[in-house]
């Protein structure tokens, strides 16, 4: 059966009406938040689309920053919220404080300032989207599914797993331990240390052992894997 052109028309502009977000709702806000972080040991961070980037501080605080946008991630049907009136959720747990926003249908892009002082451990979850690491920690994990991870610092236990995307890590020589590499379908790299690079048909294994004790593990499903160790002192 023909359905009317003035009907569907209708139809679509309605659902076009339905689906969106509220006429007077901000698409796209920054949001900030200040912690005191004297008795903050450990941060986990955790975003499903959007990208972080973690810096070194000063002080006895976090600052943390994000920007948010409304994007449909959830489905076609699913509705936009109002980012204007999303706020940081901050949360401790014993000395880990958990970082994140309470809304599906936002990119979140993160950038986090940590105090002045090295941080027990940092976890860091995306789902969707990009990573930078530039601060130390006693332990560095990232989980990302799609896109690129990378992490530059002078020290700590490192380990990381991409699901599809690329895996950058630069480190000291001094700082690596045991250090274990694998892609899937996608080539690895090592620099700064003689050890042991293999590859095969679609994917490769990297492996060596550095000048320190803190082991360097890292897992690339689809993307590619370097890893670079360069002669900085320890802290």
């Amino acid at each position: 059966m023909r359905i009317p052109w003035l009907f569907s028309t209708a139809v679509v502009t309605l659902l076009g009406m339905g689906l969106g977000a509220p006429t007077n709702a901000a698409s796209e806000a920054a949001k900030t938040r200040t912690i005191d972080a004297q008795s903050i040991s450990s941060i986990k961070l955790k975003a499903g689309v959007g990208s972080v980037r973690i810096e070194s501080g000063s002080g006895d605080t976090l600052e943390a920053r994000v920007t948010l946008r409304a994007k449909r991630t959830t489905g076609i049907f699913s509705s936009l919220p109002d980012v204007e009136k999303l706020e940081i959720s901050a949360t401790s747990r014993g000395d880990q404080l958990e970082l994140g926003v309470d809304e599906k249908n936002i990119q979140e892009d993160w950038v986090l300032r940590l105090p002045n002082k090295k941080m027990s451990a940092l976890e860091i979850m995306v789902g969707v989207g990009d990573v930078k690491v530039l601060a130390s920690a006693k332990r560095i994990e990232v989980d990302l599914g799609v896109g690129d991870a990378h992490i530059d610092v002078v020290s700590g236990a490192i380990t990381i797993k991409v699901g599809t995307g690329d895996a950058h890590i630069k480190t000291a020589l001094a700082n690596a331990g045991d250090i274990k590499g694998v892609t899937g379908v996608g080539s690895t790299s090592l620099k700064g240390l003689e050890g042991t690079v293999k590859s095969n048909a679609v994917g490769g294994r990297v492996s060596g052992k550095g000048g320190g004790q803190q082991p360097i593990d890292a897992t690339v499903g689809v993307g590619d894997l370097s890893i670079e160790l360069d002669d900085k002192n320890l802290p």
